[in-house]
């Protein structure tokens, strides 16, 4: 049978029902308790033990090779986009896992990359680019550890064999040049100490010996321009051509379960699950009473 007649046995049908439900839920309502104090509980002990995700970020300066005119070269080596493929390779992942105490697979995944601009409108394309390598962990010393790791290994891949000859280069220099130097202290000391102790001496051989002290002071001078300008390349090497760290990892909680918010969130579950037990009781208790009326 169909029509309005039919639509109106369902609907009341269904009051009937929903009244039933809520009639159980009423009548047995330490059912509904026990779910609601159940849900709570486990909401609680729940968020008591997620300890969220933290996220550790080295911040690395790439390395600008110069040729020695003082002119910059263009290096794919120390380019984002490669150092985005260092610290994602396997090579790089194991070595922070090490580094860590951590299995390796915990990396996979959790290491990105990412390109800072370090200055604003037309001169944004003319500023250095910062790369900022971030690692995402559930315990924050392990994510500092294997950041800096990455960080280190970058430093490793990213130098290029020019660039290091050039540090070894200027720091020989600077050993010969503190060498020459120490060595004319001496001479100039020799010299003013013989003009000193020595009056009777004849105007030749004082001229002689002014001539040897202007020449060794002349020397002195032009050395430690040298040394200086040396000492200003080896900083621009290590300082600018070498990849460096900015800023060293350190962890910061980014997600996490609210407490109170999980304890809700139980006990509405638990709540609902009360309910249905309450239902589910009456109704076995309605089926196992009418055999008894019969």
């Amino acid at each position: 049978m169909t029509g309005p007649g039919r639509e109106v046995e369902l609907d009341a049908e269904r009051e009937i029902d929903l009244s039933r439900w809520r009639r159980a839920a009423a009548e047995r309502w330490w059912i509904v308790l026990v779910g609601v104090v159940a849900g709570a509980l486990i909401g609680g002990i729940v968020s008591l033990g997620d300890s969220g995700v933290y996220r550790a970020s080295v911040l690395l300066a790439p390395g600008q090779a110069y040729t020695p005119s003082g002119s910059p070269t263009l290096s794919w080596i120390s380019s984002p986009r490669n150092i985005n493929e260092v610290v994602n390779s396997e090579a790089a992942l194991k070595r922070a896992a090490a580094t860590a105490a951590i299995p390796v697979n915990q990396l996979r995944g959790k290491v990105t990359t990412e390109e800072i601009e370090t200055g604003a409108g037309a001169l944004a394309t003319r500023s250095a680019v910062l790369v900022r390598v971030t690692v995402q962990l559930n315990r924050p010393r392990k994510a500092e550890l294997a950041a800096n790791a990455l960080g280190e290994t970058v430093i490793e891949n990213t130098t290029s064999s020019y660039v290091l000859s050039a540090i070894r280069t200027y720091q020989r220099q600077l050993e010969t040049y503190t060498r020459q130097l120490a060595s004319l202290d001496k001479t100039i000391a020799d010299l003013n100490a013989t003009l000193a102790a020595s009056p009777e001496l004849s105007p030749l051989d004082k001229l002689v010996l002014v001539s040897r002290l202007d020449s060794a002071e002349q020397r002195y001078g032009n050395i430690s321009e040298r040394q200086a300008l040396r000492e200003q390349q080896l900083t621009l090497a290590q300082d600018v051509m070498q990849t460096k760290v900015i800023e060293d990892a350190v962890a910061g909680k980014t997600t996490a379960r609210s407490t109170r918010n999980s304890i809700l969130i139980g006990a509405l579950l638990g709540l609902i699950l009360g309910a249905v037990a309450a239902v589910v009781a009456d109704w076995r208790a309605s089926r196992s009473a009418a055999p008894a009326s019969r």
